[in-house]
C-alpha cells in the first residue's frame, strides 16, 4: 500500500478524490466512511493526500569517503 499511496500522490491532480474498498490507505485520512466490515468503502480528497511544496518528505542519504591504505 505504501508505494500505491506514494503513486496516487505524485500523479493525481488536486481536484482528485480516491475511493477505496476492502482496505484502507493506512497514512491517509480518510473524509468520508461507509459501510461495515469487508463492505467498508473510503473517500479521501485530495487535501488528505497530497504533498505539495513544502511538506514532502525527503530521505537524505550521506555517503562517507572510504579511506584505503596501501600498504
Amino acid at each position: 500500500m505504501p508505494q500505491l499511496e506514494e503513486k496516487l500522490q505524485q500523479e493525481l491532480k488536486g481536484s482528485a478524490r480516491v475511493i477505496a474498498c476492502r482496505f484502507p490507505f493506512p497514512s491517509w485520512t480518510a473524509s468520508h466512511e461507509s459501510g461495515k466490515g469487508i463492505d467498508t468503502a473510503w473517500s479521501y480528497d485530495s487535501k488528505s493526500f497530497k504533498i505539495t511544496g513544502n511538506e514532502r518528505n525527503y530521505s537524505i542519504l550521506t555517503f562517507l569517503p572510504l579511506q584505503v591504505s596501501s600498504k
